[in-house]
C-alpha cells in the first residue's frame, strides 16, 4: 500500500524510531542491569557457600588443635607409659576419660574423644565406645605413625562405634601421640566431629529450598551429602572440573533442569564444599526484574506509539487545514479560512495566509468593480457612437421631407423623432422587448416620411416576450439597414417583420425584409463581424484592415452598428447573446438575435 500523507509517514518514522531507541536501551539494560543482577545473585549464594566453608574450617582448626595438645599433654603421655592396664577404676585411667568427657563437654561439636596406645591402652569420653572398631582404624594408620608422620588423617564420615542405628554419624580423625624429646609413639588419638555440626553447618544454611550438599574428599569420594536419601554422583560425572582444588561457579544442567553448582575448597583438609542451586531459585529477582522489565517494555512501546500519534496529529493537522482550505479556494470559495489556534510557527503561517487571502479578495472585488465601470464605460461610448449615426439619418430625413415636401406631417415626425431620441437617450443600458418594439415603430414612422410607401413594418411578438429584458436599441439598427440597403432598387411592395418567441431557454428575436438579399462574401463578412468581440475581427468590421468594404456596406455606418449591437449584448450578457445573418442575393436577409431569457426585477 502506498503511503502518500504526511501524517502516516511522520507517524511511522517516529514509531520505528522510537521502537529502535526502546530496543536498544533494552538490551543495555538486560546486557548490564540484568546481567549484572544475574551474577549478584549467584555471588549471594556463593558467599553463603563461602561462610559454610569457613565455619567448616574453622571447626576443624578447634578439632585439630584440641587433638594436638592432647597428644602432647604428659598426663596422656604418662598414663599411656604406665602400660597395659585397662581396669577401668584405675585411677590414671579414670582421670584420662574425665579429662576427655570434660573436653566433649567444652567442645559440643565434638562426638566423642578416644586414646588408644601402643601397648593397648584404651581411653574414651565414652565409656560404652566400642575398642574393636577404633582398634581396626588405630591398626591400619599406626604404621604410618611409626614411619613418622605426624600428619592428621581424616577416615571419613563414620557410624558412631556406640550407635549401632547409625543415627548419629561422625566425621572422625586420627593423630600420633609422640612424645616430644624422644619422638617416640606411643599411640594415637581419635576425635568424631558429630553429625549436628553438619546439620547446622548446612541444613541450616540454604537461602533457598531445594538445595543440595556434597562433600568430596582428596580422593574424589562424596563422604556427606544432603539430602542423605538422593544419590549426587550425576554432579561429579556431569561436571568433572570441580573436583579440581580451585573455588569455582558453574551454571548447568542435570536431569533436565538448570542448575548453579558452587564448589568451595577447604583450606584445612582441601576436600570440596559443593552447593548445588535450583537456577530458578537463584534468579528469583532476575526473573521479577526481568518481568518488570517486559511490562515496562510493553508500555514504553505503547507510549511510544500513542506519542507518535499525537506528534504527527499535531504537525500535520494544522498542514491538513490548509490543504483543505486550499482546494476550497481552488473550487472558486475565496471566503475560507484558516483557524489555527496555536502561538508556534504554524499559527503564524495560518494567520499568512489568512492576510494573503483578504488581500487577493479584496484585490478580486476591487477588479470587479472596477471591470464593471469599465464595461460601463465601454457601452456609454458605444452607445455614443449609434446616437450621432441615428441623429445623421433623422436630419437627413428630415431635410428631404422639407425640400419636397410642404411641411404638413412635420409635427407628427417631430413627435416620432422626440420619442425615439427620449428613449435612446435613456442611462439604462437595458430595456423590455415591448420597449425596444415601440422605438422601432417611432424609427419607421419617421422613415416613411421619406421613403413613402416602398415599406411595410409589421410586428409580430409572442406571449410572454414583451416583459423580456434585452439590450436597448439593438433592433433600430436592423431595421435601418433593411430600409437602406435592402429595399434601395424598390419602388414599393417593401416589407420588414419584426418577430420574438422562446426557444427552449433562449429569447430569440429575427428582423426579416423582402429585400435585394447579400452576397455570400458579404454576409461571411457581417457574421464575422465583431461575433467573438475580439479587437481584431472589431477593426476588421470597421473596415480598417481587410480592404475596401463590400459595396452594400461601403460607407462603414452598417458594419459600425452591427459591430456595436454585437460587442454590447456580448458585455451585458457575458457572452450568452448572438447576432446572425441569413440571407441570400434575392431572397431577403434574416437578422436573428438570440438571448438568455431575462425579466424585469
Amino acid at each position: 500500500m502506498k503511503i502518500n500523507k504526511v501524517s502516516y509517514k511522520i507517524f511511522l518514522g517516529m514509531t520505528a524510531l522510537s521502537g529502535i531507541i526502546i530496543v536498544i536501551m533494552s538490551l543495555m539494560v538486560k546486557t548490564s542491569y540484568s546481567d549484572s543482577l544475574k551474577k549478584n545473585e549467584i555471588n549471594v549464594h556463593v558467599r553463603a557457600t563461602i561462610r559454610s566453608r569457613y565455619q567448616f574450617d574453622y571447626i576443624m582448626n578447634v578439632i585439630d588443635s584440641a587433638a594436638r595438645d592432647i597428644s602432647a599433654s604428659a598426663q596422656i603421655i604418662g598414663a599411656l607409659k604406665a602400660g597395659g592396664r585397662e581396669d577401668p577404676g584405675d585411677k590414671n585411667d579414670f582421670s584420662v576419660n574425665t579429662f576427655l568427657q570434660s573436653l566433649q563437654t567444652i567442645q559440643p561439636f565434638i562426638g566423642d574423644v578416644t586414646i588408644v596406645g601402643m601397648n593397648g591402652q584404651f581411653f574414651s569420653s565414652n565409656l560404652a565406645i566400642d575398642k574393636s572398631a577404633i582398634l581396626g582404624h588405630f591398626g591400619k594408620y599406626v604404621n604410618s605413625f611409626r614411619s613418622g608422620s605426624g600428619v592428621a588423617y581424616f577416615v571419613g564420615i563414620q557410624h558412631s562405634p556406640y550407635d549401632p542405628n547409625g543415627y548419629n554419624n561422625l566425621l572422625t580423625g586420627v593423630w600420633p601421640i609422640f612424645e616430644t624429646k624422644s619422638q617416640e609413639l606411643w599411640g594415637a588419638i581419635f576425635v568424631g566431629l558429630s553429625y549436628t555440626v553438619f546439620q547446622e553447618l548446612f541444613i541450616l544454611s540454604p537461602l533457598t529450598n531445594d538445595e543440595k550438599f556434597l562433600m568430596v574428599n582428596n580422593e574424589g569420594e562424596i563422604v556427606y551429602t544432603y539430602p542423605a536419601y538422593e544419590s549426587l554422583e550425576s554432579v561429579l560425572t556431569g561436571y568433572p572440573a570441580i573436583l579440581k582444588n580451585v573455588d569455582m561457579t558453574i551454571e548447568g544442567r542435570l536431569n533436565g533442569k538448570d542448575y548453579v553448582i558452587v564448589s568451595e575448597v577447604s583450606g584445612v583438609l582441601g576436600w570440596k564444599f559443593i552447593r548445588v542451586i535450583d537456577a530458578k531459585n537463584v534468579t528469583t529477582d532476575t526473573r521479577k526484574m526481568q518481568t518488570y522489565f517486559n511490562f515496562v517494555f510493553a508500555m514504553s512501546i505503547i507510549i511510544s506509539i500513542l506519542f507518535s500519534f499525537y506528534i504527527s496529529k499535531a504537525l500535520t493537522r494544522p498542514v491538513q487545514q490548509l490543504f483543505n482550505t486550499c482546494k476550497l479556494i481552488e473550487l472558486g470559495d475565496l471566503s475560507k479560512r484558516v483557524h489555527i489556534n496555536t502561538n508556534d510557527e504554524m499559527g503564524k503561517l495560518g494567520h499568512t495566509f489568512n492576510l494573503i487571502m483578504d488581500q487577493i479578495n479584496a484585490d478580486f472585488e476591487k477588479e470587479l468593480v472596477e471591470q464593471k465601470r469599465m464595461n460601463e464605460l465601454r457601452l456609454e461610448v458605444l452607445q455614443a457612437q449609434i446616437n450621432p449615426h441615428f441623429l445623421y439619418n433623422t436630419l437627413d430625413s428630415i431635410k428631404f421631407l422639407a425640400s419636397f415636401q410642404e411641411v404638413h406631417n412635420i409635427a407628427s415626425m417631430s413627435q416620432d423623432l422626440i420619442n425615439l431620441l427620449k428613449y435612446n437617450l435613456s442611462s439604462k443600458n437595458t430595456a423590455r422587448l415591448c420597449e425596444e418594439v415601440e422605438s422601432i415603430k417611432n424609427y419607421a414612422g419617421i422613415q416613411k416620411y421619406r421613403y413613402g410607401d416602398i415599406f411595410e413594418i409589421k410586428t409580430l411578438i409572442s406571449g410572454g416576450t414583451e416583459d423580456c429584458v434585452i439590450s436597448r436599441f439593438v433592433l433600430q439598427p436592423l431595421v435601418e439597414n433593411a430600409i437602406i440597403h435592402g429595399f434601395d432598387d424598390i419602388e414599393s411592395g417593401g416589407e420588414i417583420i419584426v418577430r420574438s418567441f422562446f426557444e427552449g431557454l433562449n429569447l430569440c428575436l429575427e428582423v426579416l425584409d423582402n429585400g435585394c438579399g447579400i452576397d455570400s462574401e458579404t454576409l461571411l463578412h457581417l457574421n464575422l463581424t465583431g461575433n467573438s468581440g475580439g479587437p481584431e475581427q472589431r477593426k476588421t468590421a470597421a473596415g480598417a484592415e481587410d480592404g475596401p468594404p463590400p459595396d452594400s456596406i461601403k460607407t462603414g455606418k452598417a458594419s459600425v452598428g452591427i459591430a456595436n449591437i454585437r460587442e454590447r449584448i456580448r458585455l451585458q450578457f457575458n457572452g450568452m447573446a448572438a447576432l446572425v445573418f441569413e440571407s441570400a442575393p434575392g431572397k431577403g436577409t434574416k437578422a436573428r438575435l438570440v438571448f438568455p431569457v431575462q425579466k424585469p426585477e
